[in-house]
């Protein structure tokens, strides 16, 4: 397939903090690129995070994002809203995504998929409510620091919720972990652990939550009983957007997180990954740092623009 004016230098799947990142360093090369964004970046649902520095008292997260948008217009770029159904790439190595619904086709000589991970929900009612109230929320990580002295629960099955209870029990708070009857599936160190690090169990199975803005949130369990608390962390995985990625030879692992080298890239010549689909701690800070890395890398690869 020829090389034509068409053709792109780089295509930017995702808009959240990679893909933006990404976008701004490429476009800082002077490359020639196209930004495509479904609209679900997880930094939407963020209350409120501390962990970006530069913003000492905190930002929610659609402010965040609306200010690397910002950012990236400064060097003409605008996502494309628009969602990739499906990405080939021809035997001379150009990539052709097309865009789900009006059949559009871009065409680029390389690719860096931003394209995040969702966080698989509770199958219980008030969840909803409960995120918006900021009672619930999923990343102990970004917030756990906030939760200190307070009534906190994990909701998660054998060892992935167990970790997370312990995780979050280095708050000094009061940790309950919900195990979803597999309490009696995780070994008795492992119940030894719980015990030292304080962390109470209530092995049955929640129902519905009810909570109010600075009131807490109730878990109704389906034995009738009513358990209160302060922040319900949600810990049941998460599914990673690496399917474009894995359809043409990408290596991923068991939680779907595409494996990538020192410099991003995938196992398939000419495409990146950063940010949450490419493996790594889930984080805003670690989602642009890998995107300057990918695009650096981007620019390296192709050479003089």
């Amino acid at each position: 397939m020829s090389q034509s004016a068409d053709l792109l230098d780089c295509l930017v799947v995702g808009a959240g903090p990679a893909g933006l990142t990404s976008a701004v360093y490429l476009a800082r090369f002077r490359r020639r690129l196209r930004l495509v964004d479904a609209g679900e970046s997880r930094v939407q649902w963020i209350p409120r995070t501390r962990n970006v520095l530069g913003f000492p008292d905190g930002i929610g997260g659609t402010a965040l994002l609306a200010r690397m948008r910002e950012h990236a217009a400064c060097y003409g770029i605008e996502p494309w809203a628009a969602r990739v159904a499906s990405l080939a790439r021809d035997d001379e190595g150009i990539f052709e995504a097309a865009m789900e619904g009006s059949g559009a086709i871009v065409r680029a000589r390389t690719v860096i998929l931003c394209t995040g991970a969702t966080d698989i929900p509770p199958d219980i009612e008030g969840l909803d409510a409960g995120l918006r109230c900021g009672n619930v929320r999923y990343c102990p990580v970004c917030d756990g620091f906030e939760t200190q002295h307070q009534r906190v629960a994990v909701l998660g099955r054998e060892e992935h919720g167990l970790r997370e209870a312990l995780f979050v029990a280095g708050f000094d708070n009061e940790v309950t972990w919900l195990s979803m009857g597999t309490r009696q599936d995780v070994d008795s160190a492992a119940g030894e652990r719980l015990a030292a690090c304080g962390v109470r169990v209530a092995n049955g199975q929640p129902r519905r939550i009810a909570c109010s803005p600075g009131e807490g949130i109730a878990v109704h369990m389906e034995d009738g009983a009513s358990l209160n608390f302060d922040v319900l962390y949600p810990a049941l995985g998460q599914r990673h957007a690496s399917a474009l990625a894995t359809a043409l030879g990408a290596r991923a692992g068991e939680d779907g997180q595409l494996e990538v080298d020192a410099h991003q890239r995938t196992a398939v010549p000419g495409l990146w990954a950063a940010g949450d689909v490419a493996q790594g701690l889930n984080q805003i800070n670690v989602a642009a740092g890998q995107a300057a890395i990918a695009a650096t890398s981007v620019h390296n690869f192709l050479g003089q623009p």
